[in-house]
């Protein structure tokens, strides 16, 4: 068995992007101690993580397809920002539309779930932090389901981001690879919504 860590993805529209790099652009981004949005560090609002057996893919590929088949665009609403440990984030409102995808999202992968260590994470720049395995660890259990917080990090560092309120249409799903602070890196598998 290869483990590997992905995320199951929301991925936002290009203007949503471009406002979120601009955002993304005053925290530090060298020696590994941050992250810089682009081509392969997508912004992006989480529907689950997990470790999956490399060999697996396509059949976690095969089992998120209905879900995504029957979703319609989804409206995202922006409430603000908020200060967590290390990073800092864009609040997203946990509306009953979202909450049903991320639950049938979860359904879909349980039976995929497998144990992962820093090995699973992709490593063409900096290695995971044990942070990282241990969020992909507990996600079921620490933040899925009654626990589902969607948010979008922005950056990791101290300062607070402010942020006014706005919406966003995404029609963009992607299942990742999972690198360094949990971003979702190479694009495994897209949906359109």
């Amino acid at each position: 068995m290869r483990p590997i860590a992905v995320d199951v993805a929301i991925l936002l529209p290009p203007a949503a992007r471009r406002r979120l790099q601009r955002l993304n652009a005053v925290y530090p981004a060298t020696a590994g101690r941050g992250f810089r949005f682009d081509d392969t560090h997508h912004p992006h609002v989480t529907l689950g993580q997990h470790f999956v057996d490399l060999d697996g893919v396509e059949a976690a590929r095969a089992d998120l397809t209905p879900v995504f088949a029957r979703q319609s665009p989804i409206d995202l609403q922006i409430t603000g920002a908020r200060s967590g440990h290390t990073s800092q984030a864009a609040v997203v409102n946990p509306t009953p539309d979202l909450q049903r995808l991320h639950e049938r999202v979860l359904r879909a992968l349980e039976s995929h779930e497998v144990t992962g260590t820093r090995d699973a994470f992709q490593v063409d720049d900096h290695p995971a932090r044990d942070a990282d395995v241990r969020w992909v660890t507990r996600f079921r259990p620490d933040s899925a389901f009654d626990r589902f917080d969607p948010h979008i990090t922005i950056g990791i560092g101290p300062a607070p981001t402010a942020l006014a309120p706005w919406r966003l249409t995404a029609n963009a799903v992607a299942l990742c690879r999972l690198g360094r602070f949990c971003t979702c890196r190479d694009r495994l598998a897209d949906w359109t919504l």
